[in-house]
């Protein structure tokens, strides 16, 4: 099946609807190398990057949208 200007466009309006983004900044040539450590992980550099900062956070999966708005 063919992916279509519709199916294209629904699909950026469900990740800006139900997706923040987050911009980081790293040492040129460092990237290649994030990219690979992800590569021998068999993970996106996505799912690589929010995994090393769920780690860092102490955490394992990401807290309940609900969960956040209870504590502020």
């Amino acid at each position: 099946m063919a992916y279509t200007e519709a199916s294209k466009r629904a699909t950026i309006k469900y990740i800006k609807g139900n997706y923040d983004r987050v911009e980081i900044k790293v040492p040129k040539g460092q990237k290649a190398t994030i990219e690979a450590a992800a590569a021998a992980a068999g993970e996106s550099v996505n799912q690589y990057t929010q995994k090393a900062i769920l780690a860092r956070m102490g955490l394992e999966e990401w807290p309940d949208k609900q969960e956040e708005m209870h504590e502020e």
